[in-house]
């Protein structure tokens, strides 16, 4: 009997061991495999990262060039409207001018009144053209101001963006 039982806990040690063993090969090939997908799909990215780097770099100097641009057509165009203001500005004060001087010159209340309605009407009709006309230089300053960023903008799109989702 004590060789029987002997017998019988030895086979059952061996079977225990031989479980633990294959279990211990199924987790370190199942680890395996994941190591080697993660490894793979790691390697992809690694590759189209650095596959990408020198032109990231020559893509962030077009950036600054494209700012660069958009800087200069900002700095012109505001230029423009503040010359456009000092240009209407200096006409309106010289029109104001002659139209006080002419005030002066009125003898009679309803020449007064005549000249104060053509100038008010005068004055008004050139404020709104002139409103208008610094409102579609700004428009346009705008637009021609965005387009090297819109181009940059759609540069990085077809670089980076397309190839990530293709």
């Amino acid at each position: 009997m004590t060789t029987a039982k002997k017998n019988g806990t030895a086979k059952s040690n061996a079977t225990l061991e031989a479980a633990a063993k294959a279990g211990a090969e199924a987790i370190a090939q199942g680890y395996e495999q994941v190591y080697a997908n993660t490894k793979e799909q790691m390697d992809k990215v690694n590759e189209f990262a650095f596959q990408g780097h020198p032109e990231l770099a020559d893509f962030n100097k077009e950036t600054v060039e494209a700012v660069i641009a958009s800087s200069n057509v900002v700095a012109k165009g505001v230029e423009d409207l503040g010359q456009e203001i000092a240009t209407y500005t200096q006409a309106a004060v010289e029109k104001n001018i002659e139209t006080a001087q002419k005030l002066f010159a009125m003898k009679s209340v309803q020449d007064v009144f005549d000249l104060q309605t053509e100038w008010a009407k005068s004055a008004f009709d050139g404020f709104v053209a002139e409103s208008a006309k610094l409102q579609d230089m700004s428009m346009a300053l705008g637009t021609k101001a965005s387009e090297p960023i819109n181009k940059q903008v759609n540069a990085a799109v077809e670089k980076f963006v397309k190839p990530i989702t293709a």
